[in-house]
């Protein structure tokens, strides 16, 4: 399953009307999506408005791919998981969020193990075809590398 989601706190109807077009396109695949209060409803895919953090759980580890905005929660349920992510960023100069950070987002992103960036809408089916073709992805480890945790140390006892 494709599962489509747009996070949880605005609207996002360029990617639910793309992926909705695109849906027929990949018949040997099921779709799902999460569209929160857009206006575009779905035609060619089931849909749900919202979902609970458990039925969202359910759709991620079902999903063979997400397909998100370039939103950090979905980004790192997809890496939790192990799942391959698309993101497709928001644009602020299309009226989608108060900033452009999700376009800040998906370039650090772009070369991140099992995230895949798609900045145009009209990159979404070549980038979806490439990862069906040789799907990778990056778990997220639990901890931060010891590297890290070894500078906030030394940092924290100079203090």
């Amino acid at each position: 399953m494709i599962f489509v989601t747009i996070g949880s706190l605005l609207p996002f109807d360029r990617l639910v009307r793309v992926m909705d077009d695109l849906a027929p396109s990949f018949p040997q695949e099921q779709f799902f999506a999460q569209i929160a209060e857009g206006k575009y409803e779905p035609r060619n895919m089931p849909f749900a408005r919202m979902l609970s953090r458990r039925e969202f759980a359910e759709k991620i580890d079902q999903a063979k791919l997400i397909v998100a905005h370039a939103g950090m929660g979905s980004v790192i349920s997809a890496m939790q998981q192990k799942k391959p992510i698309v993101i497709l960023p928001r644009k602020y100069e299309q009226g989608e969020h108060t900033t452009d950070h999700q376009m800040a987002t998906a370039r650090w992103l772009h070369a991140k193990p099992g995230v895949y960036v798609a900045m145009e809408d009209a990159d979404l089916r070549t980038t979806i075809d490439a990862v069906l073709a040789a799907p990778s992805a990056a778990a997220i480890p639990p901890t931060a590398p010891s590297e890290f945790i070894d500078k906030l140390r030394a940092y924290i006892s100079d203090l």
